[in-house]
């Protein structure tokens, strides 16, 4: 038993260390190619794209584990016979030492996981405590101009007396459109899942990560409110709220999105220059996906080599020829 689950945490981590590595290399190239198209389209690629290694090396050693799947995807070859086989680690040592780097891993992103929601649900309950629902929101009594979403599974938009104050009918609809296009696309927890799938990267990759998904996914809100009132209203509101949020600086809540919180130049430009982002069709999405379909099957037959190779070398016997 511990032979097979030590094995299956070293291939999944080993897998997700080299194809992190692998996105990493690549995304300088795509990139431009992502931020060029609608920020619809484009942020729910680049989430995909980050959770890519994740979800590919859990996916692929699930499947290099199940007899069915492995027998259909990985050549019959031989050792002592030529029946379908799992790689597995023979060292009772190296299996336990597997084991125990893929339990630290899987406890820390559950911790990671666990403690963030329980500090945004605690959060939650004080600002409900101290706003009042007003239909769409909950009011703040606050002299800072400060909007913002938070939650997870039902986010919620919490406005302050100060913004509502500072803010004209057409400003207010702006930002109450672009927070309900954040709830639901459920975009806080996007970034969680982002940020949990990219652990494995280093600080200064994580945070370039996370910066452009962000910027991405504010985009896509600001092209939602913009649909019903234009993007040269939803750049002047942001304008508008950036100014006012210079004047008097206010700390958005943790694990919150805020309405002029990030890149509000670089959004403007982009609010502008709205119509050169390119929305990709149905089937091109439908493609793209079979595509990533594809290569994931493709992957499991290599890993399976690789895996004994590897092995092999590592327990110091006779490498095979397959």
């Amino acid at each position: 038993m511990i032979n097979t689950v030590g094995t299956f945490s070293a291939i999944w981590l080993v897998l997700w260390i080299l194809l992190s590595i692998l996105f990493v290399v690549l995304y300088p190239l795509v990139r431009p190619r992502l931020f060029a198209l609608h920020p619809r389209y484009g942020s729910a690629l680049l989430l995909a794209y980050w959770m890519g290694p994740f979800l590919a090396s859990l996916f692929s050693t699930l499947f290099l584990f199940m007899p069915t799947v492995e027998a259909l995807l990985v050549n019959t070859h031989c050792h002592s016979d030529c029946q379908s086989h799992v790689p597995l680690i023979d060292s009772v040592g190296l299996a336990w030492f597997g084991f125990a780097v893929g339990s630290i891993v899987v406890v820390s992103l559950l911790l990671q996981f666990s403690s963030t929601m329980h500090r945004s649900l605690q959060l939650r309950n004080q600002f409900n405590f101290l706003g009042k629902p007003k239909g769409e929101y909950y009011a703040i009594s606050s002299s800072c101009p400060l909007v913002f979403t938070l939650g997870w599974w039902q986010p919620r938009i919490y406005v302050s007396d100060g913004l509502l104050k500072s803010c004209n009918e057409r400003d207010l609809s702006i930002i109450l459109q672009h927070e309900h296009a954040h709830r639901e696309r459920r975009d806080n927890l996007r970034l969680l899942l982002a940020r949990l799938c990219s652990a494995i990267l280093s600080g200064p990759l994580a945070r370039r990560l996370m910066t452009d998904l962000q910027l991405m996914t504010e985009q896509a809100c600001d092209f939602r409110a913009a649909e019903k009132h234009g993007h040269i209203a939803v750049a002047e509101t942001l304008l508008k709220i950036k100014r006012l949020l210079l004047e008097q600086p206010v700390t958005v809540p943790f694990s919150a999105l805020a309405f002029a919180e990030r890149e509000v130049e670089t959004r403007i430009i982009a609010l502008l220059k709205a119509g050169t982002r390119i929305a990709p069709s149905r089937w091109q999405m439908g493609a793209l996906g079979t595509l990533a379909v594809v290569c994931l099957l493709l992957l499991i037959s290599p890993l399976h080599h690789g895996s004994e190779w590897v092995i092999t070398f590592l327990t110091d016997t006779t490498p095979h020829s397959h």
